[in-house]
């Protein structure tokens, strides 16, 4: 099984991608915030990445208000394979869970380390196919008593995922190549928990970008349904 980190944020790519290979990965999502130096970020990533072996993907990242997120995504969506909407409120979680063109909703927790996903924002992410980030950087980089909390409220929010079958990734969001973790500890992350075996699989083989490559090739029609 391939295996893929779609939510890397570190800007020492060089060394992201010799540990990254060394952890066994063979494709990175490296996520650049959306803005003004986006284009030109991207270029000098795509240079300094290409003969390194590596599957990468540039994502971009939309940071923001409510309304401002909705409108940029649609903007945007159809020239990007990867897109990433930081969260952090019940507002925009519910925001950019309701919104169909991204495929990740990075960072859900509230201030405090509370629990970011509810019933509503569950079943919304279930509706539009928005990724639940249940991301290991936080837990990682955080004290004894603030790694419990982090855990309690992902724990929490794994609940509503599974139970309104949302979609999830689960992802480094390292922000260093120290961040960086093996495959073997996503899936051992993921079945802590609580969350389904075969679409543990599916994430960290990197399902969301197959598709979404498909549907940017210009031969895809819907799901299943591609043209020759």
């Amino acid at each position: 099984m391939k295996a893929y980190d779609l939510c890397v944020k570190t800007k020492e790519i060089g060394k992201t991608i010799e540990i990254a290979k060394k952890l066994g990965f063979n494709g990175l999502g490296l996520i650049i915030p959306y803005g003004r130096d986006f284009e030109k970020t991207k270029t000098k990533i795509l240079k300094e990445t290409k003969d390194t072996g590596m599957d990468i993907v540039i994502g971009v990242e939309i940071q923001g208000k409510t309304n401002g997120i909705k409108r940029v995504a649609k903007k945007i969506r159809k020239k990007h394979v990867l897109l990433v909407a930081k969260g952090g409120n019940i507002e925009l979680n519910r925001a950019i869970a309701e919104t169909k063109e991204i495929d990740i909703l990075s960072s859900p927790l509230l201030e405090n380390n509370k629990p970011g996903i509810n019933h509503i924002i569950a079943r919304f992410a279930a509706k539009n196919n928005v990724a639940i980030d249940f991301a290991l950087s936080p837990v990682i980089n955080s004290s004894k008593k603030t790694r419990s909390e982090i855990v309690s409220a992902m724990l929490e929010d794994a609940r509503f995922v599974k139970k309104y079958k949302a979609p999830f990734v689960i992802t480094s969001n390292a922000l260093s190549p120290w961040d960086l973790r093996a495959p073997s500890e996503f899936m051992a992350f993921g079945r802590f928990l609580g969350l389904p075996e075969n679409k543990i699989k599916k994430t960290v083989s990197g399902e969301t970008l197959k598709e979404n490559r498909k549907r940017l090739s210009g031969k895809w029609i819907m799901p299943g349904v591609e043209v020759e």
